[in-house]
């Protein structure tokens, strides 16, 4: 039997019937019909700064208070890309609201205590990962493949957080005997 073949079949024996879309789709793409692009499955690993830098866009970005390196390519003959361009109009240094990579890197220390003006502090990667509950294994994997050095210590360990005092509270009492 042709594929065609079934698929009338299928579609009279569902007629009046009701059935979504995306189940004839699915139908459709195991029986070779729809011949979808395959999407690249490569997804993007976040990675704590710690001192590289690539050649993309030289803008800095607030990735989960990671404060990482933009990841979007440059425009022609500039060092943003369009989106950080747009953020140096704004701005009074003519810079990225975060500011660029290649000045954090060049006051960059294992501290994590840098932080861009107005904003909250960089937090250590080790936070990140157990937030959003990334495999170290694959980041390690991505590690090697760029050439970098282990990520350092400063970014596995966790933060010593202050316990906040809770305020005394004053209650006025109105006394009976007044």
């Amino acid at each position: 039997m042709q594929t065609e073949d079934l698929f009338t079949q299928i579609q009279d024996k569902l007629e009046g019937k009701y059935y979504d879309k995306k189940t004839f789709r699915l139908i459709k793409k195991i029986y070779g019909e729809i011949n979808e692009p395959k999407k690249n499955k490569s997804h993007k690993i976040i990675l704590p700064f710690y001192g590289y830098i690539n050649d993309s866009c030289f803008g800095i970005q607030k990735n989960y208070n990671l404060y990482t390196q933009c990841t979007r390519s440059k425009t022609i003959n500039k060092n943003y890309c369009k989106i950080c361009q747009n953020q140096c109009k704004k701005t009074e240094n003519n810079k990225p609201m975060y500011g660029d990579i290649r000045e954090r890197r060049d006051q960059w220390n294992d501290k994590l205590t840098w932080k861009p003006k107005n904003h909250s502090k960089e937090v250590p990667f080790i936070e990140v990962v157990e937030k959003l509950q990334i495999d170290f294994e694959k980041i390690k994997k991505e590690i090697k493949k760029l050439g970098w050095r282990d990520i350092p210590e400063c970014h596995l360990k966790h933060e010593s957080k202050k316990k906040k005092r809770k305020k005394k509270q004053y209650h006025l009492c109105s006394s009976d005997e007044e």
